[in-house]
């Protein structure tokens, strides 16, 4: 019989020390889950943890220890996996031109839904005698949700009229969760949490992982190091910058302290964003003219 010390829950994970071995057992909650390892294996991708056992309900890995890599170093030890993941997995299928006709009509009216929400907003604000603290500060910086709304646009309109004229699109097995917490830095690096793994947008997981971890790692050398070893095609880079430039719909309701906290986040990721494209697009110009 095996020889248990040790028994903790955190989330749904139980930690068991079992005969001088640190385990993890989590719920099997994707139940593709061996085709997915199948899918990697065959395309000879190592760069995730492989399961002990895998059972109807459980799923049961090797508990490894944490590395002390800084969020910036696990970034860069992701993104150069993430890479080589899709540079081995990327193949052409044919553009379906009524898919991509959905996609852009689908953003337009997210676009619209998010300039009337945000008018409305102003509106009902700017008729007050009195503004509470979040009033006041969404007032003071509403100009710059206009800006992203408007460049947003200007993106969009840009990606559509260059994705019309392909014929092929490139697709790539995408994590689905591409983020700093479902990535271990051990050894060279071992992605975790595969349950949302897919054939998809190569866009798809930097785009996570820049939503998740934008405020921990250092995004324009990472983007940068990134598009050294998967270079997005044209169209690709201008969908991730409208996904990642349109701004989200935020409640500035009910005013407080950590309202006001969240809406000075929510104005800096806007500026950041902004910064962030301004400068990819330029070190792109300097690169062509030398």
């Amino acid at each position: 019989m095996a020889n248990i010390k040790k028994y903790t829950y955190k989330k749904d994970l139980v930690y068991l020390n079992v005969d001088g071995e640190n385990i993890i057992i989590k719920p099997k909650k994707c139940y593709n889950l061996d085709k997915i390892y199948k899918y990697l294996d065959d395309h000879d991708i190592n760069s995730y943890l492989r399961p002990i056992e895998i059972n109807d309900h459980q799923v049961i890995f090797k508990e490894l220890e944490k590395t002390s890599l800084n969020d910036d170093e696990l970034a860069k030890r992701l993104i150069y996996n993430l890479a080589l993941w899709q540079n081995k997995t990327t193949s052409y299928v044919p553009l379906d031109l009524d898919k991509v006709k959905e996609i852009y009509e689908k953003h337009i009216k997210e676009l619209n839904f998010l300039y009337a929400y945000y008018h409305d907003l102003q509106d009902m604000i700017e008729m007050k005698v009195y503004m509470h603290p979040s009033e006041y500060l969404y007032i003071r910086n509403v100009s710059y949700i206009y800006s992203a709304l408007n460049y947003a646009r200007h993106l969009l309109d840009e990606w559509y009229q260059k994705i019309t004229k392909t014929t092929t699109i490139r697709e790539v097995y995408c994590h689905g969760k591409c983020e700093l917490s479902h990535f271990l830095g051990n050894d060279n690096g071992y992605f975790i949490s595969l349950e949302n793994a897919h054939l998809g947008s190569p866009v798809e997981d930097f785009l996570h992982f820049y939503n998740q971890d934008f405020e921990k790692v250092d995004m324009f050398s990472t983007f940068h190091f990134y598009q050294h070893k998967y270079p997005f095609k044209e169209e690709e880079k201008l969908y991730f910058y409208f996904s990642i430039v349109i701004p989200r719909m935020i409640d500035i309701y009910p005013s407080s302290l950590n309202k006001c906290t969240e809406l000075v986040k929510f104005y800096d990721q806007i500026k950041k964003t902004s910064q962030f494209i301004s400068e990819n697009k330029e070190k792109k110009e300097h690169h062509q003219h030398n």
